[in-house]
């Protein structure tokens, strides 16, 4: 270590004559460059065993002495230079949407467990029904088959009672004044074969069974189902017709075919149980609520052959779970909302439901234009395991991770931009647009997140309890003024918790005021950028480090 120190000593007599820059190289092979013109002073804190370099731009370097190699006035060609830059961003990169990781879904054939009921794979149908609709009248045949009841109302409105199993209705044809509605004691099979089906007073397709339906959308097909603008009144009371498709059991969509479902007057697909889609083009042209609305599990994975493509356009939110999780393995899923993108909303105390929004892959594109809206919210916890996500929020008072429970992210990609300003909830309440909010820990412990917000008073990073990154790569940037206000005042930064600790990794915090607020900070190893645009002092504490590069800028 004093050797460390003579070397600095000489160095700074030596270089300010002879260099025009040092070299600071590190065991691992990386270095920092430190321009000798821009240098101001050399200070050594023996404690934590760091120098310092002082920028006369309010510029400091520190290193731990037990991690550097050497001193030099040439770059090793061994060495890589770090890039300690203070001008970065946060852009969405469009290869993403090609390139992604998706689970591959693992079929589930033991019927002792209750998940391999929502594989049409273990489910065998013996028995069709074909389904034609036109413009005058809608046929069907065979007219008659044991145990199904199927009886018409208007020509072109049907209803199907059954109590047989293994059946399949396969439907096809064109009417803009029609609809099906089935009522099955057994779960059973739908098959959409170029289907358009419009009904002006209620759901074109109104399933009354709490019993599992297939929903398979026909190879090289393209089927349209709306709704209208005012529902009539049910035709039995208390029955449940809250979208264009509605089922009061669980929809299994597959098939490879496209399904556009347009919503004039409710949900665009909707589920009293839960919604799970494998395959298939699945689009919501418009939806005057939700685009899909489930009171249980909303879960997005794969077939074996392919997986789905969902494009949801809502004035609701995009997929609203009411009492249950989100799960999103595989799929390209566009969301444009004004509501919530994906909420998961559960707020009883029911130990056995977890309402958490957890991501293992695909790629997920979300624009919300809602005040005090988010691309994802969630009840329980977020959690992000790998797949990409690209969210823009421009509403007033709008988040990216809008997280009641703890924020985790394992791996994959997150990058996010908030637009919005502050929002008034009431008096002097007021919330202000970012980026992750979460009233728990929010853990990095891989992947890449990139976040920028530029609102007044925004925050990349809020969090109640403690932020720590962990072989990530980190970019958060808050440029935002500060909020001021006789009643309210937010201040503009990177990352709020109670304590900040980076144990490897690599982060970039920019905010307008500090980078890091918090009542403790560490850096162990890794790479850190803390800059404030308006603050002398990046961070509210001294960091402590015992390894690692870090680099911190104030207001000049």
């Amino acid at each position: 270590m004093k050797r460390i120190i003579l070397a600095l000593t000489l160095l700074a007599t030596v270089f300010c004559v002879q260099a025009q820059s040092y070299y600071i190289c590190n065991k691992d092979g990386s270095a920092v460059e430190i321009p000798v013109s821009e240098n101001e002073d050399i200070t050594f804190v023996p404690e934590q065993k760091l120098v310092q370099f002082n920028n006369k731009r309010n510029v400091c370097h520190s290193f731990a002495t037990a991690n550097t190699d050497s001193i030099v006035a040439a770059l090793p060609l061994s060495s890589t230079l770090l890039d300690y830059s203070t001008d970065f961003d946060v852009v969405f990169n469009e290869a993403d949407a090609d390139n992604y990781y998706e689970k591959d879904e693992v079929i589930i054939t033991d019927e002792l467990i209750d998940e391999s009921g929502d594989f049409h794979e273990n489910f065998s149908y013996e028995s069709t029904v074909i389904i034609t609709f036109n413009e005058s009248g809608v046929v069907y045949s065979p007219s008659t088959i044991d145990n199904v009841t199927i009886t018409k109302e208007d020509n072109t409105h049907i209803t199907i009672n059954s109590s047989k199993g293994k059946m399949r209705y396969q439907i096809k044809g064109t009417c803009s004044n029609g609809s099906i509605k089935i009522y099955s004691t057994k779960k059973f099979m739908i098959q959409m074969n170029n289907l358009n089906l419009t009904n002006p007073n209620g759901p074109a397709i109104n399933i009354q069974s709490g019993k599992t339906v297939y929903f398979s959308i026909g190879k090289n097909t393209t089927n349209s189902l709306c709704d209208g603008a005012v529902y009539a009144s049910p035709s039995k009371e208390g029955e449940d017709q809250k979208g264009t498709l509605f089922s009061e059991g669980q929809l299994i969509f597959s098939g490879s075919g496209t399904l556009n479902v347009k919503s004039l007057g409710g949900h665009g697909i909707c589920s009293d149980d839960y919604i799970r889609i494998r395959e298939g083009n699945i689009n919501i042209t418009e939806a005057a609520k939700d685009g899909f609305n489930t009171n249980d599990l909303f879960r997005v994975g794969r077939t074996k052959n392919s997986s789905p493509k969902i494009t949801v356009n809502a004035n609701g939110n995009g997929v609203d779970c009411g009492k249950g999780y989100v799960l999103i393995e595989a799929g390209n899923l566009t969301f444009n909302t004004v509501g919530e993108a994906i909420k998961v909303q559960y707020e009883k105390s029911d130990t056995n439901i977890t309402p958490n929004a957890t991501i293992n892959g695909g790629f997920i594109k979300i624009c919300t234009t809602g005040e005090k809206a988010s691309a994802i919210k969630t009840t329980g916890n977020f959690i992000l395991n790998n797949g990409v996500i690209q969210a823009e929020v421009k509403g007033n008072g709008s988040k990216i991770v809008n997280s009641d429970g703890a924020v985790t992210i394992n791996g994959g990609k997150i990058s996010g931009i908030a637009e919005g300003s502050v929002y008034f909830i009431a008096n002097s309440d007021t919330t202000a647009a970012g980026g992750i909010k979460s009233c728990g820990n929010v853990d990095i412990k891989g992947g890449n997140v990139a976040i920028k917000c530029t609102g007044k008073g925004s925050k990349a990073i809020n969090s109640d309890a403690n932020v720590t990154i962990n072989n990530a790569d980190v970019t958060l940037l808050s440029t935002g003024e500060n909020y001021n206000a006789d009643t309210d005042d937010k201040k503009s930064r990177a990352v709020t918790c109670i304590t900040y600790t980076q144990t490897a990794g690599n982060a970039r915090l920019l905010a307008y005021d500090k980078a890091i607020s918090a009542t403790s900070a560490t850096l162990s190893d890794g790479t850190l950028h803390a800059i404030s645009n308006d603050d002398t002092n990046a961070t509210t504490v001294a960091v402590k480090q015992s390894a690692g590069w870090m680099m911190t800028k104030g207001k000049e």
